[in-house]
């Protein structure tokens, strides 16, 4: 895509109501990004075959997706993070690891993939890493420069290399209520009037009243261009 067209779709995309800092030229030959409302995505490497992204959920330049199928709601992903990183891009069961093996040869080496997918309400420090094939459960905390090799349960705030839970954002009851509320469904503006800063109070505030559910447009994106779905 050349330079005028994708600035012109980076500014439909941006009146619209997100943003994708490279435009759909940063969005791979082959891929398929899905972004709902107030999505703000900075200079990144997209390369999936098809990346669901939610409603206000925001990604720092230079961070790599890659085997990642989806992204949650109210998302918070650092700079120069690894989502979905490849396991297994050299053969370690062969007689050596080098690529010379499989290239201009009759051998093929195409391992199985697996998909990363990310929850709602989710931070993801600066430089993390989440492995393909990782679930991040719904609240999760991964700290900076983590290194994700297995399911993150939710509401856990992981750290280290392998990441291990170092411990949960709420207690189990605020944990199953938050869950149960599904309030990343609800309306924006609606949440903004409840009292977020206290979890109790808040899940109390919820049960008092009928929450409106949130109803984004969604906007598909590639490199031949965008459309409003």
């Amino acid at each position: 895509m050349g330079y005028l067209k994708n600035h012109w779709w980076k500014r439909w995309i941006r009146r619209r109501g997100c943003k994708l800092a490279g435009g759909p030229a940063s969005v791979g030959k082959r891929t398929t990004l899905v972004l709902e409302e107030q999505v703000e995505l900075g200079h990144l490497r997209i390369v999936p075959p098809r990346l669901e992204i939610g409603a206000y959920s925001y990604v720092r330049s230079g961070t790599d997706l890659s085997l990642v199928a989806s992204i949650g709601r109210f998302c918070s992903i650092g700079s120069d993070c690894f989502i979905g990183q490849e396991k297994h891009t050299h053969p370690s069961d062969w007689v050596s690891s080098h690529p010379f093996q499989h290239t201009g040869t009759a051998l093929r080496y195409e391992p199985a993939l697996s998909y990363a997918e990310i929850g709602h309400d989710v931070w993801i420090g600066h430089s993390a890493m989440v492995m393909e094939g990782v679930k991040v459960g719904t609240g999760a905390i991964i700290a900076t420069r983590a290194v994700v090799t297995r399911d993150v349960p939710p509401y856990a705030i992981v750290a280290g290399t392998p990441a291990q839970v170092i411990r949960y954002r709420h207690p189990p009851e605020i944990i199953e209520g938050l869950l149960a509320s599904r309030w990343w469904e609800l309306d924006s503006a609606f949440l903004t009037g409840l009292p977020l800063d206290r979890p109790r109070e808040f899940l109390a505030a919820l049960e008092a009243r009928e929450a409106p559910r949130a109803a984004y447009r969604r906007m598909t994106i590639t490199r031949q261009g965008c459309r409003l779905d």
